[in-house]
């Protein structure tokens, strides 16, 4: 729910690693004197602001869609691409590589679900999958693109995003948008006034004036199905509203006054504290939920 920011230095290893997993042996003439070195280079780091003008570009050569698949993505029998990217290895540049390189915690469609990446000698692996932003199947080419892959939970890739076509036309883009500035989490009853979490409903609200952005943030919140998702955690902002009641100005002041540990903190940290998450936009990511319970807080004034 926040835009995702990558050292370059990250996508460089990226392509170093993956760049020698296309099946350059499968094309035929047609296909080598387009996908040369320097072609590929920079469809692996293509930034999404230009996926359409490339898209284009290739696809006007005219290129045999199937050598494409089986060179990008890989398929049974053909070990390359993204197939191989994914496959574990110990010694070779791996999914789990880029996964642990990039160290997002929490997935950015959702902010609800852990995407921790999780390597040890005893053979437990976990991390989070890599959704294709745009389909693999409709853009091969874009299979083992650096920017096309988003770390992503299980729910939001396999179950809510699936098979709905995303693009930079309709919805917004991770390492392009910051959803966290076009939208914020509000209820459609003031939560003060409600005694039971039945009276409310989790919305969004517009944060920015830009509507084409906020049309784009529309349908990722409808296609991932996230006010659907969020109206289950009412009770956490019933949670929200008990720590409204129980720490105003005066009892915070009364913990600084009486604790030298707070003290020297300072009252930011004693409100992250009892939120549970940062104040800090830059510190959304960190911890699932943590958009909804600081929007909230904002709200009741919390922090």
């Amino acid at each position: 729910m926040i835009k995702l920011k990558v050292d370059e230095s990250i996508v460089d290893e990226f392509y170093n690693g993956v760049k020698g997993y296309i099946g350059k042996s499968l094309f035929t003439t047609k296909e080598n004197k387009y996908f040369t070195d320097k072609k590929i280079e920079q469809i692996i780091k293509c930034k999404p602001e230009n996926f359409k003008s490339l898209s284009i570009e290739i696809e006007s050569h005219l290129l045999d869609i199937k050598i494409m698949k089986n060179a990008f993505i890989g398929c049974k029998g053909f070990n390359f691409g993204y197939k191989k990217f994914t496959t574990k290895a110990k010694t070779q540049y791996r999914a789990y590589d880029l996964s642990e390189n990039l160290n997002i915690d929490v997935c950015p469609y959702c902010n609800k679900n852990y995407t921790y990446t999780i390597v040890n000698k005893s053979k437990q692996y976990t991390r989070p999958d890599f959704d294709h932003f745009l389909a693999k199947e409709k853009y091969p080419y874009f299979a083992l693109s650096f920017y096309n892959l988003i770390p992503a939970c299980q729910i939001c890739n396999r179950t809510l995003k699936h098979t709905i076509e995303f693009n930079l036309d309709t919805h917004i883009h991770p390492y392009k948008d910051d959803f966290n500035a076009i939208k914020k989490f509000t209820t459609d009853k003031p939560l003060i006034l409600c005694l039971s979490k039945d009276e409310f409903k989790i919305v969004f609200e517009d944060k920015s004036d830009n509507q084409a952005l906020t049309a784009k943030a529309d349908k990722n919140i409808s296609d991932l199905a996230l006010e659907l998702q969020y109206n289950k955690h009412k009770d956490i902002l019933m949670e929200l509203k008990d720590k409204y009641d129980l720490y105003n100005d005066a009892s915070l002041q009364n913990i600084l006054k009486d604790t030298n540990v707070f003290k020297e903190k300072g009252e930011e940290y004693i409100k992250s504290l009892i939120m549970g998450v940062s104040a800090k936009d830059k510190n959304i990511n960190k911890r699932p939920l943590s958009k909804l319970i600081k929007d909230i807080s904002e709200e009741l004034d919390l922090i």
